[in-house]
This record gives structure tokens, sequence and C-alpha cells, in this order.
């Protein structure tokens, strides 16, 4: 997956193009840059995405991806994914477990945390 940001093409847009395509050049994930919709649009596609500080970021639309802040600027990196695992449980566990979810299924979420809350109390006791 990759992190995708975009700039509507205007003069002042291309400008802050340059910095970025300046600041990614020596970067080592390639960054991609092509105009689509009659180059209506500038669009930046990259595995990590520097923005330098000079460029606000309220110009940048991310169209996938997330953004983080860094000393000299921004990182827009691929937006982080769930992963999948298949676990197996011993039938103690999986007995204990199911104990458990009958025991708080009949319950609110405040009543569970009252519980919880007042068993910690009683043990600091």
């Amino acid at each position: 997956m990759k992190a995708k940001i975009k700039l509507q093409n205007t003069v002042e847009n291309q400008e802050a193009a340059r910095l970025i395509r300046d600041e990614n050049r020596s970067s080592s994930h390639p960054l991609a840059i092509s105009f689509p919709d009659q180059a209506a649009d500038i669009l930046f596609e990259s595995d990590l995405i520097h923005i330098p500080e000079t460029v606000p970021l309220e110009l940048i639309t991310i169209v996938e991806g997330q953004a983080k802040k860094q000393n000299d600027g921004y990182i827009i990196q691929p937006a982080d994914k769930g992963k999948t695992i298949n676990l197996h449980l011993d039938a103690g566990l999986v007995a204990e477990l199911n104990e458990i979810r009958q025991h708080v299924m009949s319950k609110t979420q405040h009543d569970i945390i009252l519980e919880i809350f007042k068993k910690g109390l009683d043990h600091y006791k």
C-alpha cells in the first residue's frame, strides 16, 4: 500500500510541489508524480512522502495514508492496517474466556467498570 497526496494545480501550488519533489529526491522511497484529470491536480505517490515544513499542510489533500508530524515537516505514510492471526488456545483458557463472556453479557459497560473499580479498591485496602 502506498501513500498518496494531491495538490490543486495552481501556480502557487506548483512551487509547493517542487519543494515536495526536491525534499523526496534524496529519499530511498521513489516518488511518482502524475497529473490526472486533465492536469487539474498534481498527484504524488510513494511508500513514504516527506513534506517540508515550508509547505503548509492545508494545501495538501491526503488521498491515502496518514500524516505524522516531525521536527522538519511532515511524513505521509500508508495507513496502518490490522492483521489477522490464528490463535490456538488450550481448553482451560477457552472455558475461562467463555465464563467471562457470560458474566459480562448481561451487564452494561458502566456496571463492569464499576465492578472492576470496586475490586481494585478492595484489593488496595
